[in-house]
This record gives C-alpha cells, structure tokens and sequence, in this order.
C-alpha cells in the first residue's frame, strides 16, 4: 500500500553567502528563530519538527503563507531532500509535478524531450513508446513538438511538462502549484487529466493557494506556517479555519496602519 510517514521532521537549507548577501545582513540583526548559525554556516530552518501519516486514498491540500514550507515538504516527500532530523518512509512509486521543465534539455526537440524526461520518471523506452503519442496530442504544440526546446514560451514548456508527467502512472502523486500556470482553456483540460490521474493514484499531495482547486480535489487539508503543522484534518473545516485566520491578520493590520 502506497504510504508516507514523517517523524518529526526537521529540514534547514543553507544560506548562500555569495549569493543571497542581501538576506544575511538582514537576518544577522533579525531575532526570526528560522536563522540559525551553525559553524561557519547560515541556515533557514524551513521545516520544524513535521509528524505526517498518509496513507492509501489520502487526496491532501497543503496550504498556508508564502514561505511556509510546502514547497519543501514535497520535495521531502518525494525523497529529492533528506531530513536534517527526524524521519521519512516513503512506499510506492513517486511521481512529481513540480517546476514543468525540470530534467529537459533546451536544445533537444519537444520529441526528444519526451523520452529524456520520461526516462528520468522511471518510464522504459517501451513505456514511452505507448503514451508517446498521447503525450504530444495533450501537449497540442503543432509543428514546435519538432523544434529545440529554446524556441519554446514558458507556456508551452509548462504543457509539455506536464503532458509528460501525468503520462505516468503513480503510488504517489506529488504536485505543486500546477493549475496556476497555462492559459484558461489549458488548465480546464489539465484539470479533467488530474482528476483522471488522481482516481488511479494511491496518494495525492497538492501544494496550492487556491481553496477552489482543494475543494475540488481534496479530502484532507495541511496547513502549514513557519515550517510547523497547524492543523490535519478534514478539508472543508481546515478552509474555514484557514479563511478567518486570513481575516483576522487582515484585520490586525489594518488597525495597526
């Protein structure tokens, strides 16, 4: 059975000293329990002591601010980042969707790009081969499903990342962020593939700032803020408890202004 288990999960990033400069001299005056320094080290604990059990027809809508730590979480999750504490236990076979263009190569054909990418999920040449066709009719990228990948809009490399990803067949289906890219007729069809995708999937995990898409496809919600669990449980009740917390924080800062 297709399963995710944390244990008190803890995750800090390092901060680069070349290249985010800028967050250091800020973070060095700021009292944000986030900034650690460790040695000769900065870092951004992005994820604070996270106990998760999913289990076998889980359909999970992460929410909570900018900066949370959602992002990171399915990125746990999906095995690509290991725990700084604490413990993960995945079961089954993981599929992500993520950034659209991960593992593709700018200067190889949308074609080609089919079998790199697929390959890179696991998919055999064989595997391919079968939803090859399928993959590129969704994608509907007409004569540039031939040309190198550089000449393509940030647009169409989002559908033929997705067309690709949602060809696969998973335990575990991770997503962040998918439906807020793409033109309006794209994402109605992307959110008819999904729905499709997610009947077959054991588990479902969604990152995502919009409450219409976890009501439609969720049954449990995770709320995150400041790398910590602030409420598991049943989607609809957690949307309201998230909702009037938005309120409230509006609320306070208008009377503080």
């Amino acid at each position: 059975m297709s399963s995710i288990t944390l244990t008190s999960a803890k995750l800090y990033l390092p901060i680069g000293r070349q290249s985010l400069r800028s967050i250091l001299r800020r973070s060095a005056k700021s009292t944000d329990p986030r900034f650690l320094d460790e040695g000769d080290g900065r870092f951004c604990k992005v994820l604070d002591g996270v106990s998760l059990d999913v289990r076998a027809g889980d359909r999970i809508g992460l929410i909570g601010p900018n900066g949370a730590g959602k992002s990171s979480l399915l990125r746990v999750m999906a095995g690509i980042y290991a725990p700084t504490d604490g413990g993960v236990e995945i079961n089954g076979r993981v599929s992500t969707l993520f950034a659209p263009n991960i593992g593709m190569n700018d200067n190889a054909s949308g074609v080609e790009n089919v079998y790199i990418s697929a390959r890179t999920l696991g998919m055999s040449r064989t595997q391919i081969a079968a939803v090859k066709d399928d993959i590129i009719n969704f994608a509907d990228l007409g004569d540039f499903i031939d040309l190198p990948m550089r000449t393509y809009s940030a647009g169409m490399k989002m559908r033929l990342g997705f067309a690709i990803a949602t060809a696969v067949e998973p335990d575990i289906l991770l997503i962040d962020e998918v439906f807020g890219a793409g033109d309006a007729a794209f994402r109605e069809r992307a959110k008819a593939r999904m729905a499709s995708l997610m009947d077959r999937a054991g588990v479902m995990v969604l990152a995502t700032h919009s409450e219409g898409v976890i009501s439609n496809f969720c049954n449990r919600l995770l709320w995150l803020d400041g790398g910590k669990v602030v409420f598991d449980g049943e989607a609809k009740e957690g949307l309201a408890r998230f909702k009037e917390s938005v309120k409230q924080a509006a609320q306070t800062r208008s009377a503080a202004s």
